[in-house]
């Protein structure tokens, strides 16, 4: 068999497996862009996170965003501020901390959330026929998210190659 055909990144196993997490995710977000596209939806799969947490948190902030999100700060700045620029988001400062910057809902994006509810819910249960029904992976992701927490994998990989040259 010709080494061109075969898929490099899984020669290395659990070495790279950010690297495969990474393929998998951008090939999902890239169809899912796609579909959106051609049934005339105008955001991205990310942002219904953002719609949910504001229709159950209203002038809920960035930085709550981000903390239950696990995003950057930064990333979710950019983020919001693209749902903003689209029509979904109302930004305001907060009566008492002018500093803090908090999201509501648009009507567009009440509008909106009942079809991005269904998207979602059919999505769950596609991605369960897509892991033929079995959800340990669902296990093993909160057992490598709580690790990485405690410590990451680039820290992780350099104390191991410390304690070799000690």
């Amino acid at each position: 068999m010709s080494t061109s055909n075969t898929d490099f990144v899984k020669q290395f196993s659990y070495a790279h497996l950010d690297t495969r997490l990474k393929r998998i995710s951008d090939h999902m977000s890239h169809s899912l862009r796609a579909m959106y596209r051609d049934m005339g939806i105008d955001t991205e799969p990310n942002w219904f996170l953002v719609l949910r947490m504001v229709e159950e948190q209203p002038q809920v902030s960035v930085m709550e965003i981000a903390a239950r999100l696990r995003f950057t700060h930064q990333s979710v700045i950019t983020m919001t501020n693209k749902m903003v620029a689209k029509g979904y988001l109302e930004r305001q400062k907060d009566d008492i901390d002018k500093r803090k910057t908090i999201f509501r809902l648009t009507s567009k994006a009440e509008e909106k959330l009942p079809l991005f509810n269904k998207i979602s819910e059919v999505g769950k249960e596609v991605m369960y026929e897509l892991l033929n029904r079995d959800t340990e992976l669902m296990k093993h992701l909160e057992i490598l998210e709580n690790n990485l927490e405690k410590g990451s994998f680039g820290e992780r990989i350099a104390q191991q190659l410390n304690n070799e040259q000690s």
